[in-house]
């Protein structure tokens, strides 16, 4: 097995973030929304308030991953990740911002990979260098950004680990290599597996 080490810094803005709303071109006298350009239409993004970037460590939060899929889900879904862990893409750096619905997107699509669906998904440019250690060879890897580094994450995880659906609450969670669940483990918490049995006697 190939050994890689993704090596990644990525930045937050001192001063946070603000969510910008969609934004919907006005309806033309006798014509429908309908009838409006892709290109009128804004949508929602995320911008720094334009404080000091401040530089972290993103891939030693646990549970990173399962967090991205399970908060973006919706606008302040999204927005709530950006505030606790900075933008995802280059573009959230600067004054562009992050897009909303794209980001909704690669949530699930996350999601979809992790149960079985095949995927193909383009990243940034990577840097990669070859480095030795001890006699070992290894890989390492710098995505461009948080989101390139969640899906390259996704793909070390699910090389080592298991990714299975709680029976209770049909989150996905870690189980097995060096996950907190066991590799047979059916519930992401053991409050699931209470809750769940508890629903069982009761039916």
């Amino acid at each position: 097995m190939l050994d890689l080490t993704i090596d990644f810094t990525w930045y937050k803005d001192a001063k946070g973030y603000r969510l910008i709303p969609p934004k919907l071109p006005k309806r033309r006298p006798g014509k429908s929304i309908l009838d409006a350009l892709s290109s009128d239409i804004q949508p929602a993004r995320i911008v720094r308030n334009g404080g000091a970037l401040q530089s972290y460590r993103p891939l030693e939060v646990p549970r990173l991953i399962s967090r991205f899929i399970d908060e973006a889900k919706s606008e302040n879904g999204v927005f709530e990740f950006v505030k606790k862990f900075g933008p995802l893409t280059y573009d959230g750096l600067h004054r562009n911002g992050d897009v909303v619905p794209a980001l909704i997107d690669q949530a699930e699509n996350m999601s979809q990979t992790l149960r079985g669906r095949i995927i193909a998904i383009p990243l940034n440019r990577l840097n990669a260098s070859i480095m030795t250690d001890n006699g070992r060879i290894r890989l390492k890897i710098s995505p461009a950004c948080l989101l390139d580094a969640l899906w390259l994450l996704l793909v070390q995880a699910k090389s080592v680990t298991n990714f299975r659906e709680c029976l209770h609450c049909h989150r996905l969670f870690m189980a097995g290599g060096g996950a907190d669940r066991r590799a047979d483990a059916k519930f992401c918490s053991d409050i699931c597996r209470v809750e769940f049995n508890s629903r069982k006697r009761s039916l």
